[in-house]
């Protein structure tokens, strides 16, 4: 019951109106901005709205930027014409660190695995946040990720943890993922290629949801 009332949630939400976050990007009506220090789980951005709709931003919109990290938005949140709002998100490359007041770009969709580990997380709970933010990075940079560079170094700082304690949630991560995803650990590095991460990526996450509650 639960997971079918996330997931009429979602698609209701992905039905309302608004424009939808790279829409209004490549309009030119928003600015996306960087708020949160390195290490910080999840990051924040603030997505002004400088155009005549609302925006609608979506878990899973994927946010570039030239020279600070790219970030996965973590949470469905409109925006309001001529008003912003700050909105929490997940890195996706473990070697780059955040840098405060970069511009983001909205470009395109998460793969469906990331998706999925998304709305399994919460945002509100910095542990289970940080085991989330774990999981993405074994999916987008492997099992084996360097945690000597980056965020995971600006992580260690925030948290005031030591790198065994880091290795030791990585490992932890690795089996959460391993038994989400029905596989071996040795098999996590297939998981994020057999999907999308383009404008379809959505349309993959509905797909999914179908498939669990049976109706695909």
């Amino acid at each position: 019951m639960v997971l079918f009332a996330g997931g009429t949630g979602f698609l209701s939400y992905s039905q309302s109106t608004g424009i939808p976050l790279k829409d209004a990007y490549n309009n030119g009506n928003v600015v996306i901005t960087q708020n949160t220090s390195a290490g910080t789980v999840p990051h924040q951005v603030v997505v002004a709205n400088n155009g005549r709709d609302p925006i609608k931003v979506q878990a899973g919109d994927v946010l570039t930027a030239n020279s600070s990290q790219n970030l996965v938005v973590a949470e469905n949140k409109s925006v309001p014409v001529n008003s912003s709002e700050m909105i929490y998100a997940y890195c996706l490359d473990p070697s780059t660190q955040a840098i405060v007041g970069s511009k983001l770009k909205a470009n395109g969709t998460a793969s469906n695995a990331i998706q999925q580990v998304i709305a399994s997380s919460n945002i509100h709970d910095q542990t289970n946040a940080t085991n989330a933010q774990l999981e993405i990075w074994i999916l987008t940079s492997g099992v084996n990720f360097n945690i000597y560079n980056g965020e995971p170094v600006a992580l260690v700082n925030a948290q005031k943890i030591n790198y065994t304690t880091l290795r030791q949630m990585i490992s932890n991560a690795k089996s959460s993922l391993a038994s989400q995803f029905n596989v071996k650990v040795d098999n996590i590095k297939n998981i994020n290629q057999s999907s999308t991460q383009n404008s379809d990526g959505i349309k993959g996450v509905y797909h999914w949801f179908k498939s669990m509650i049976g109706m695909g």
